[in-house]
């Protein structure tokens, strides 16, 4: 990631969504959201059950700048409350791309329009390649990426911290130059 991509959290606005920095009052709604087995099976490095204080370190890492990468609280416009988180993490083959949404909030396209807000941002940050990945048992996470312009490079297994277990991924990159 660039210095000056690394060095700000920009707001970004979509036209239901704020995504912003996050703050030490989002860390219950992290616990109780990523906890959540419906969320934490899809990710990769979100154990289960969630540890007490996980949520307020992740928080202070990223508001110190110590974690490898930018996070966005995605929240909807007029409301600070907590639906999801979605961020970059450099990887050296080029930027990463994360992200999860509470079941509350599923299916309402709502991460299509997260993903396509960063997207667009990356693009202004000269951001020349984004990558991403999917459990396959999560077609809906596949459907969010190839919406945004992502297309499919492969098949593997990764790691689930939650499940305790290799998963069968899918795997994506944008190229944005």
């Amino acid at each position: 990631m660039t210095q000056h991509i690394r060095s700000i959290t920009p707001v970004l606005n979509t036209a239901r969504l704020h995504l912003r920095g996050l703050l030490p009052a989002d860390a219950p709604l992290i616990a109780m959201f990523a906890g959540d087995l419906r969320v934490s099976r899809h990710l990769a490095v979100v154990p289960h059950p969630y540890p007490e204080g996980a949520a307020e370190g992740f928080i202070a890492a990223t508001l110190a700048n110590e974690g490898p990468g930018l996070n966005w609280a995605i929240t909807r416009k007029g409301d600070a409350e907590l639906m999801g988180v979605i961020g970059l993490v450099e990887k050296p083959e080029g930027m990463a791309l994360g992200y999860w949404l509470a079941p509350p909030f599923w299916g309402a396209g709502l991460m299509s329009e997260a993903v396509a807000a960063v997207v667009s941002f990356c693009r202004i940050g000269a951001v020349p390649l984004l990558l991403a990945s999917a459990h396959q048992d999560n077609p809906a996470s596949a459907r969010v990426l190839q919406k945004a312009g992502f297309v499919w490079v492969g098949s593997g297994q990764d790691y689930c911290l939650a499940q305790g277990r290799m998963v069968a991924s899918d795997y994506f990159r944008l190229a944005l130059e």
